[in-house]
């Protein structure tokens, strides 16, 4: 769980990196960037628990209501990426009853949260919020399109994709959100079209990259086009060798093209990641069968 909160904080940890310095483990001094610095130097080595105890001295000292916000809100995602979601919760509440009319990291981390919480509706209400007050912003109308593509909503996550779109016409990662609305509602022709725009534009993290060449495999499979997928979910298997959702398209787009030691392997490959898998260890029972 760690490892997947830490994943997906990626771009957080690339902003919190950017203020690095060197800290002494001893006193700091009396500013607030101080022990933003300092926590944030915890944070890229993983030790949480030495950030959030740094945060909450920082809360301690007669900080302004600014300097305040903004600590809270980076404990909020220390504690996030520490598995203390209560904890997480009561600093992002905290934040939006602040400053959630003058800042968007406020609605947008609450959001954040919520949505890899899997409480997609809190997390599509604070987007929407976010999204209205203020409107330039593009990742409110891309977060309410994640949340409603997860709730099975399509058509209403392509339109808000649509709108994230207009407003930041050059982000891959928005095109390719886009992509796998198309993917995910059975239109793999018009899925692969964005998934290759999306790469066009770049920008994306190696998590987006994964996720767009397992997404673009799973499209082309759908159309037959076995050597494409597999190419593509070559990629991602590259990418993340010990998935078990890329492995599981890989094999099934070889095992369609006829190249059964390799469809194998890959279930092979997928029970020893997951003993006693259902589904790779059916896949070998008819492949054993042929």
């Amino acid at each position: 769980m760690r490892i997947r909160r830490t994943l997906r904080r990626g771009l957080h940890g690339a902003a919190l990196l950017s203020m690095l310095s060197v800290f002494s483990s001893g006193a700091f001094a009396s500013d607030a960037l101080s022990y933003q610095t300092a926590a944030a130097s915890a944070v890229a080595r993983l030790d949480f628990a030495r950030a959030l105890e740094i945060y909450t001295k920082g809360l301690e000292q007669p900080f302004d209501d600014k300097e305040r916000a903004h600590l809270l809100l980076m404990r909020g995602i220390a504690a996030d990426l520490a598995n203390k979601s209560e904890l997480a919760l009561s600093d992002f509440n905290a934040v939006v009853k602040m400053v959630g009319d003058t800042d968007p990291r406020a609605y947008r981390e609450r959001g954040f949260f919520y949505q890899h919480e899997g409480r997609y509706d809190l997390a599509l209400a604070d987007y929407t919020t976010g999204a209205k007050l203020f409107p330039r912003d593009a990742i409110f109308p891309n977060g309410q399109g994640r949340a409603l593509m997860e709730q099975g909503k399509f058509d209403e996550a392509i339109a808000r994709f649509d709108e994230a779109i207009r407003l930041d016409p050059a982000s891959g990662p928005y095109v390719m959100n886009r992509a796998e609305a198309f993917a995910r509602s059975d239109r793999p022709q018009i899925a692969i079209e964005g998934y290759d725009r999306a790469l066009a534009l770049g920008h994306l993290t190696g998590s987006d990259t994964y996720r767009l060449r397992v997404g673009a495999g799973s499209a082309h499979l759908a159309l037959k086009n076995e050597t494409a997928a597999i190419e593509s979910l070559d990629k991602a298997v590259e990418l993340n060798p010990k998935s078990p959702t890329a492995l599981r398209h890989r094999g099934l787009a070889y095992e369609r093209a006829g190249k059964l030691d390799r469809a194998r392997r890959d279930y092979e490959a997928i029970i020893a990641l997951k003993p006693g898998d259902k589904p790779a260890t059916e896949r070998l029972q008819k492949l054993s069968a042929k």
